[in-house]
């Protein structure tokens, strides 16, 4: 059986990193390791046995732990060509695809059953009810063409983002869609837990709140085109509607 475990910082940024082992020969893989000394404590105790290192990109926060699990375990931060495969056995696999936009350089991971696809991994490009910035040399345009690419995987599919930005974003997806009640319910479940004990949704709960993933919203369109004057519902593409609302995003 082939496990996720997930480990929150504590920090500032609030990272998430993950743990991705084979329960019956511990195979292990780590995801945007944060805390080495976490991370070495869990996989010296339960006994599994580390393959590799799989960064989302090469911001700081998401490589931080590098350094000290390749000298305590003689591994590797292992970089994957997009749609390259690592085999997990038993008919599991972890998927890398390309995600530029946030930074350029971005990956995300599917973890699939055969061809089904179970979990996304998605670092800095989607997050619960947001998207990444493109402060660090990043691209909007590429962001916005990821994000497609992300929103068309199984509705089924679990999240696992980079970061806990659950409540802020939550509430700036009210602010641009406040008639989606579904939002006001997705902030009050918040209340029950914490950080390093919320639930991963899938990603058709994400299309239901996300104003990334719901640019077909007329209440969204028309928040948009009233803080940014001078813009027509004609000439107002996806993609630029996008380009806008992770300016306000930015600004709010």
């Amino acid at each position: 059986m082939v496990l996720v475990k997930t480990f929150y910082a504590h920090n500032e940024l609030r990272n998430f990193s993950y743990v991705i082992n084979d329960s019956e020969n511990g195979d292990t893989w780590i995801i945007d390791p944060y805390d080495a000394n976490v991370l070495m404590d869990y996989i010296k105790k339960n006994g599994l046995v580390l393959k590799g290192i799989l960064n989302t990109h090469q911001h700081h926060d998401h490589i931080r732990g590098n350094r000290e699990l390749i000298e305590a375990f003689g591994v590797s931060a292992r970089h994957f060509l997009s749609q390259q495969s690592i085999d997990l056995g038993d008919q599991h696999s972890i998927e890398v695809i390309d995600t530029p936009g946030h930074t350029q350089d971005h990956q995300a991971f599917i973890w699939k059953q055969r061809e089904k696809n179970l979990s996304l991994f998605s670092g800095d490009s989607l997050f619960n009810a947001g998207v990444g910035n493109c402060h660090g040399g990043g691209d909007v345009s590429k962001l916005y063409e990821s994000t497609c690419l992300l929103k068309d995987l199984d509705d089924s599919t679990l999240l696992y983002p980079g970061h806990d930005y659950r409540l802020k974003n939550l509430k700036f997806a009210q602010f641009v869609e406040p008639e989606n009640k579904l939002i006001a319910e997705k902030l009050k479940e918040l209340e029950d837990y914490q950080s390093e004990n919320l639930p991963p949704v899938t990603l058709g709960e994400e299309k239901l709140v996300n104003p990334f993933l719901r640019l077909h919203s007329l209440e969204i369109r028309q928040k948009v085109l009233e803080e940014k004057l001078g813009l027509s519902e004609k000439d107002t593409s996806d993609r630029e509607l996008f380009k806008y609302l992770r300016q306000m995003r930015d600004q709010w």
